[in-house]
């Protein structure tokens, strides 16, 4: 469209230059939360960075989980008092860096007769939580079962003998686009990454590290070097191992976890908490306009899963015990399904058999080979993804990879006086203040290109519509700044839209059809 200011070509592209024949320091493989964050810190502590996904980034694990940011309350009924105190430390620094893409929530848990414990136990429990978390939320309340009735009318009160209310965090948007958005950060320090690259084979030569790959896309074959390779391959870190020939002390078992995204239970805003028949968790959570159930937690020996009719029927037969809807949830109102495989930490020595599963640690684990050059970052949680990246920083030295400090700190959102200046730009452009407000949220800094195409054609600043919530400013850019190279890179990830919006309804809106033709997808 004339006017419109030039955008700069795919940068995938360009990526897949660099990568070909290029020299790094570190090659990371693995593009979840674990890749992504190393990839970030790495580089903005100055060393040589390419990240290679071979899906997208964010496709794994990491976009199944329940997009909370927490820390990991139910791990006292272990008496983990020391992981549940680090992991609300980084839950903290996480929301202080990120504030207006993680939102404190309100949990409401509703103890019925089958609870592991009483209400003045658990609210003591919640109290202990809030001390362990330093205070940094609003305080936990002891709630009446007649007072969660009256504030949460959807809850079935009939058996519950009373609860508690505290605070948590939870993104607002999903978990995919705040990895993705870590590994595209990544860039602003000079690191290369490159989504649907798949690596074929590695061994050392006389400059460290050679790795084979090849791009996914359009069947090149690529090599770089390295004088470090991590491995973040989530649950395939073995198999990177393998491919190394590097092998950790510590090992991987896994858990499936699966949620169901249904038509909205509570208007409330708050995140439900129930116990199910096996006194584990499970909550509804808000994503958007829906609900989701979940989350389970079945023993798996391959991480590859789907949901089964058990294990659909078995999450909505406990929503159905505990909501007051009139008409119970059914197959037929199951909008998406998220289903992924936590990665749990069996340490040297320690044995997963006979074990419950929630008893097995949800810590990670970050093993370094320095004769071979590499690290392996083992399990994790998106809430302590900070830490994950720091101690790769520390492992990287022990191989010899010495970076520099960072002038500044090496996460969060673009400080205040970027804010300022969008918001006198979006001042000047007279642009609704909810769709400004989502802008910044989703885009931080590239916000300013977004706003640059609404200067040259201010129709272009209007929501697009339909099921599509963003401008047609909005995904002019992302299509040329967020290594979109499938529908689902957009539907999925980037946005909610698949997780929010039935299949057929997303086929014909007119404003989806507009927004992957934007992004050359068909």
């Amino acid at each position: 469209m004339a006017g419109i200011p030039n955008q700069p070509r795919d940068r995938r592209a360009e990526a897949i230059d660099r990568i070909d024949g290029g020299i790094f320091d570190v090659i990371v493989v693995g593009g979840g939360i674990n890749g992504a964050v190393s990839a970030l810190a790495l580089a903005a502590h100055g060393l040589q960075v390419a990240l290679v996904e071979r899906h997208d980034f964010g496709s794994g694990t990491s976009q199944e989980s329940s997009c909370m940011v927490w820390g990991g309350c139910k791990y006292l009924e272990s008496r983990d008092l020391r992981l549940v105190a680090g992991l609300c430390d980084s839950r903290n620094r996480l929301a202080s860096a990120y504030p207006t893409r993680l939102a404190e929530t309100r949990f409401m848990a509703a103890l019925d007769r089958g609870a592991p414990f009483p209400p003045w136990f658990a609210a003591l429990g919640a109290v202990a939580y809030w001390g362990l978390g330093r205070l940094a939320t609003q305080p936990p309340r002891h709630r009446s079962a007649a007072t969660i009735e009256r504030l949460e009318p959807s809850v079935d009160t009939s058996m519950v003998r009373g609860g508690i209310e505290y605070s948590d965090y939870l993104l607002v948007d999903n978990d995919a686009r705040f990895v993705s958005e870590l590994a595209i950060g990544s860039t602003r320090y000079g690191a290369t990454i490159a989504n649907r690259v798949e690596v074929l084979d590695a061994g050392q030569g006389v400059n460290g590290w050679r790795i084979a790959m090849r791009d996914r896309v359009d069947g090149r074959d690529l090599e770089a070097t390295a004088r470090m390779v991590v491995n973040a391959g989530g649950p395939d870190v073995p198999v990177v191992g393998e491919l190394l020939g590097s092998t950790t002390e510590n090992r991987l078992v896994f858990s499936k976890g699966i949620h169901l995204v249904v038509p909205r239970i509570t208007d409330s805003g708050r995140i439900l908490a129930f116990f199910d028949d096996d006194e584990r968790l499970f909550y509804v959570l808000p994503m958007g306009e829906r609900s989701v159930i979940g989350t389970t937690d079945t023993q798996v020996d391959d991480p590859q899963v789907s949901v089964t009719a058990e294990d659909r029927a078995f999450l909505l037969e406990q929503i159905n015990a505990r909501i007051d809807r009139g008409t119970p949830l059914a197959d037929a109102d199951v909008i998406a399904e998220r289903c992924g495989v936590r990665a749990l930490v069996v340490p040297p020595g320690g044995s997963a058999e006979g074990r419950d599963w929630t008893e097995l640690s949800r810590e990670h684990a970050v093993e370094v080979d320095a004769t071979l050059g590499v690290v392996s970052v083992l399990g994790g949680k998106l809430s302590d993804c900070l830490n994950v990246g720091e101690e790769v920083v520390e492992a990287a030295a022990t191989c010899g990879l010495s970076g520099r400090r960072p002038v500044r700190r090496w996460y969060g959102e673009p400080g205040r006086t970027a804010r300022r200046r969008y918001n006198e730009r979006i001042a000047g452009l007279a642009l609704d203040p909810g769709v400004a407000t989502d802008l910044w949220r989703r885009q931080g800094m590239r916000a300013f290109l977004v706003l640059d195409v609404i200067d040259a054609d201010r129709a272009l600043g209007e929501p697009m519509g339909g099921l599509v919530p963003h401008t047609e400013a909005e995904v002019r850019v992302m299509a040329n700044h967020e290594w979109i190279v499938e529908p689902d890179d957009f539907l999925r990830r980037r946005t909610m839209l698949a997780q929010v919006q039935r299949v057929d309804d997303l086929a014909k809106d007119p404003a989806v059809t507009r927004a992957l033709e934007l992004l050359d997808l068909k």
